[in-house]
């Protein structure tokens, strides 16, 4: 199975983040405070974050391999032709069912003729919040219902079982033990995953944190924040589910990480 994780595209409380750094990129606490206060609970894309999407939507439809094709995308000749639409192959499309996600799959989505499967567990660090409360404290707000979610993206897959008509959220904030534990499931997930369907290719689109604790959980290393694995928007990083050719135990291959190969210079988020 080959794995494709692509983080959303520029989403509006990702446009105030970036003043939370100066140009000297020191950490500036009054914008930092600005950014807890304005931010909001399930945000949209903005302008820069469609052309995104739109970029990636054109890159995985057209796609042509750099290097050979066992070092590359694609790997099989049949999906190199000039008349090929989805040279990558993705056969399946899976997103959290946070706006700016779900935003940033509907291109690829069309592009490719691939309907979007909305997987609860991918949604990002925190949950759905915003600094409403009292003195700036946490209030959990329920993210989009099932009605919402089917008006707005119409041929999407949604669960029954985590969506309904009072949201999927019902919490306030999501530490982040609690998001690496679920990354963690989602991760043992995605291993079952590639036994069963070993020969598809399979796209997450989520977000910046809960990739960096998915990307984490699936090589096996422990939970930590000394270091972190950044994307831009709309970066997309290929994991290969293999298996050893000494052995053939299950073997991971790494292929790129925070590739932005779609994006202009001045599209880079």
């Amino acid at each position: 199975m080959i794995l494709y994780l692509i983080r959303h595209g520029q989403s509006a409380n990702n446009l105030i983040g970036e003043t939370v750094l100066t140009d000297k990129g020191e950490f500036d606490e009054g914008a930092y405070k600005h950014y807890m206060t304005s931010r909001m609970p399930d945000p949209p894309l903005t302008e820069i974050g469609q052309r995104q999407s739109e970029r990636l939507a054109d890159f995985l439809r057209e796609a042509r391999p750099k290097h050979l094709p066992v070092h590359d995308d694609p790997p099989e000749p049949e999906l190199r032709g000039t008349d090929v639409v989805n040279r990558l192959g993705i056969s399946r499309i899976y997103c959290s069912p946070m706006l700016r996600t779900l935003q940033t799959a509907q291109p690829t989505a069309t592009a490719l003729g691939v309907n979007p499967e909305v997987w609860v567990d991918l949604h990002e660090h925190g949950g759905v919040f915003d600094n409403s409360g009292p003195d700036g404290a946490v209030v959990g707000h329920p993210g989009l219902t099932r009605s919402q979610m089917s008006a707005l993206f119409p041929g999407y897959a949604i669960p029954e079982e985590r969506i309904g008509e009072n949201g999927w959220w019902f919490g306030d904030e999501e530490d982040r033990p609690d998001c690496d534990a679920r990354a963690i499931r989602v991760s043992a997930r995605l291993r079952v995953m590639a036994r069963e369907m070993s020969d598809e290719r399979i796209a997450l689109v989520i977000h910046g944190t809960f990739m960096d604790s998915l990307i984490k959980a699936i090589l096996g290393r422990l939970p930590g924040v000394d270091f972190h694995i950044s994307h831009f928007n709309t970066g997309i990083t290929r994991i290969d589910y293999a298996l050893s050719w000494k052995d053939k135990t299950p073997f991971l291959r790494v292929r790129y990480t925070n590739r932005v190969d779609h994006l202009a210079p001045d599209l880079i988020t």
